[in-house]
Parts: structure tokens; sequence; C-alpha cells
């Protein structure tokens, strides 16, 4: 269509040719296809050009409007490819202490073309934001029992007591949940797949947690085992050095990590830049 359109434009094979960068002779071997395609007389040769018969002028009509549609798509393409440089990511509170320095900073530095929009859920929330397709991704400690996503791996870390630095535990290389089950807690909210996991082991064990309040923020359980409130228990991974608290490994109680996307969905190439990336930063931890 597009070498048809140019000839009829030109009038012209020669001039034609040479704007579509091709020879003459592929151009007139083309026409002449053209027109025992469909049947029908096109052109009319007067001396080095060429006209357009009727049939020729009504056939260029409806190639330019097809061409126009066929433009038209591809700038549709265009912008729909564009959104894929915006990536929406879910990372809960804990597993974002060791993620989101490494995504706002170097993937940041390093593909700065990539826009990121992150919100941070609970763990239980993002699989559900996941589920829904509201976000591209999501970084959890854990998604069982969620036959419509996939779950890329990205380490495993124990889940741990979290207490003052002062406090007479610190001694202690790990701990049991039954010595845990002696202090006063604080723990973050229910929805949180940590939370479940560890009042469902301590179920498992019979024991009976002293849990104080149940949080949303991370921020709030670290602020009252800095008074001296109550202890926490937190993935090993949720506990910064700056926070003046220490993690003591729970005996027997692990968590893993996992990059979790929609089953069945297509992974855009800035997705996969990013997961490659994460992925690469935590093997070699």
């Amino acid at each position: 269509m597009q070498y048809y359109a140019e000839v009829c434009r030109q009038e012209n094979v020669t001039k034609a040719a040479a704007i579509l960068h091709m020879s003459q002779s592929t151009l007139s071997l083309a026409m002449k296809n053209i027109e025992e395609d469909t049947g029908l007389n096109l052109f009319r040769h007067v001396g080095r050009n060429i006209q357009l018969t009727e049939d020729g002028q009504a056939l260029f009509h409806e190639v330019e409007k097809m061409l126009k549609q066929v433009k038209r798509f591809e700038s549709s393409v265009k912008e729909i490819a564009k959104r894929h440089n915006r990536l929406q990511l879910a990372v809960p509170s804990q597993i974002a202490t060791v993620i989101l320095p490494l995504l706002l900073g170097e993937f940041r530095q390093l593909h700065p073309e990539i826009q990121l929009e992150i919100t941070e859920p609970a763990g239980g929330a993002a699989l559900d934001m996941v589920e829904r397709e509201e976000v591209d991704l999501a970084f959890v400690h854990d998604a069982e029992g969620r036959p419509n996503l996939s779950l890329r791996k990205l380490s495993s870390w124990p889940i741990c007591l979290c207490v003052p630095r002062e406090h007479p535990l610190i001694s202690q290389k790990s701990v049991t949940l039954a010595k845990v089950a002696d202090y006063p807690l604080v723990l973050l909210s229910r929805n949180y797949i940590l939370t479940r996991q560890v009042l469902a082991e301590f179920a498992k064990q019979k024991l009976q947690p002293q849990v104080l309040h149940y949080s949303p923020n991370l921020s709030s359980v670290w602020n009252i085992i800095q008074q001296g409130i109550a202890l926490s228990i937190l993935t090993g991974n949720g506990v910064l050095p700056e926070s003046g608290l220490a993690a003591i490994p729970i005996e027997g109680l692990r968590q893993k990590g996992f990059i979790v996307t929609k089953k069945g969905r297509q992974i855009y190439a800035d997705e996969r830049c990013l997961i490659d990336f994460v992925r690469h930063k935590f093997a070699a931890l």
C-alpha cells in the first residue's frame, strides 16, 4: 500500500523508488503485481510519467484511508508501550526496608526512564492487589495458597524477637517461641502474613502470647520497643541497624521472600528489567 501510494503521489516510478530507497525495477514489478492481483488497469503511461486511471484514482483514495488508519494504530501502540515505562508496585513495610533503597537508589540511577509508583500495603493486601491487577507486581514475605499468582523466590530470613539493644536477652544467639511468650508483645496488624504465621505457630505449640497491641505501622512498633514497653516479632530484614534494636532468631521460624506477579499475565520488558535487577541483587547477598 505504501509503495502504491507513493507512486500515485509522484506520478513517476523513478522518483517514488528514490523516496522509498528501493530500485526502480523492484517498484515497477510491485506495481505490475498489484494490477494482476486486483485485475484493474491502474496506470497509463505518458512519456516518462504515469497517470492514474479512474480505477487507479479510486484505489489510491482507499489506500490513503487505510494508511491513515495504520498510522493511527501505530501511534496507539506506541502510546500503550509508553505506559509500560511506569511500573506499579506493592511493597509491604517489612520487606520495604531492604527493597526500597535498592529501587529508589541504584535501580532508579540505572533506569531513569522507568517510573515507579510504589504503595506499602500489608502483605495480604499486596497479594490481593496483584490478583486484581491493580499493581504490576509485589514483593512479599510469603504467598501460599494463591493459585492465581506466580512466585519468584528472592531469599529466606529468620523470624526474630525484636528487642532493645540493652535487653537481657541480647546475649542469646536464639530463643524459643515458649520464651517469647513470657514477654509482652506488640505485633504488626493481623492482616500481615508474618503475624498470621506467628499466631498460628503459637497455637500449634499451645502457647498464649501476651499481645498488647496490633499496629499497621512498622515505625510505631519500633517506637514501642525502643521505649521498653513491649517486644515484637519481625522478620530479620525488618530490623535496621540504625533503629537501636536487635533481632534474635526464634528457633524453627523462617520467612521466605518472593516477587509476585499475576499468573498468565504478560511480563513486559520494564518489569523483566526490574525483576532481574532485584533477583541479581539478592543472589549476591
